[in-house]
């Protein structure tokens, strides 16, 4: 039998201070409104799984760092395809890959590595790092879909996936590390629900 999280009703669960709600509630908003005027299809994909995300991370994460990692990345995103900073700006799309990686390796690994347990322990953070390269496959694969199907620019060459995949690989590595070296918590201080046994 599957572990039970104990159960939040809306008025026990904490409220994430008032700055943190703002950031996530213009970051819904403005990924709504990116995908509403979207051309094609994936960027409308993600910017949907963006609001999803942000309603989601609101229903169900007390954390304010991590709510705030995670609607950031949504956030450059919409930037990204928004205001067009993907075209406009040519260092964007890196420092999106390597910031997105880095910001998003510690929030999973703040969510979820102190509910495991492994020998040896850093094999925790080194299995994070491995799934966050697949995380960023997936989002090349879908780049390079969209080219074929629609016509679309996301991917550019061979060059622009390995150096997007050299990014993400990078951010994430960093991202692992810093978290195991300074921010890691054991599980009686974390400020996350651990599930009853």
């Amino acid at each position: 039998m599957l572990p039970r999280l104990p159960s939040r009703t809306p008025s026990t669960a904490p409220r994430p201070p008032w700055p943190v709600a703002a950031f996530a509630l213009l970051t819904l908003l403005s990924a709504a409104a990116v995908g509403l005027t979207a051309s094609d299809t994936f960027t409308r994909m993600t910017m949907a799984a963006a609001v999803i995300a942000c309603i989601g991370l609101r229903q169900t994460l007390h954390d304010p760092v991590v709510t705030t990692g995670l609607t950031t990345i949504v956030m450059g995103a919409v930037l990204g395809w928004g205001l067009d900073f993907y075209d406009r700006i040519w260092w964007y799309d890196d420092l999106a890959h390597f910031l997105f990686s880095l910001v998003g390796t510690m929030a999973v690994a703040r969510l979820v590595l102190h509910r495991f347990d492994a020998r040896p322990a850093v094999a925790l953070p080194i299995a994070l790092w491995l799934a966050w390269q697949g995380i960023g496959a997936l989002w090349e694969i879908g780049e390079w879909t969209s080219d074929r199907l629609q016509a679309t620019a996301h991917s550019r060459g061979y060059i622009d996936t390995m150096t997007d995949m050299i990014l993400n690989s990078t951010g994430s590595g960093l991202g692992a590390a810093a978290y195991w070296r300074w921010l890691r918590q054991p599980a009686a201080t974390s400020t996350t629900t651990r599930p009853r046994t």
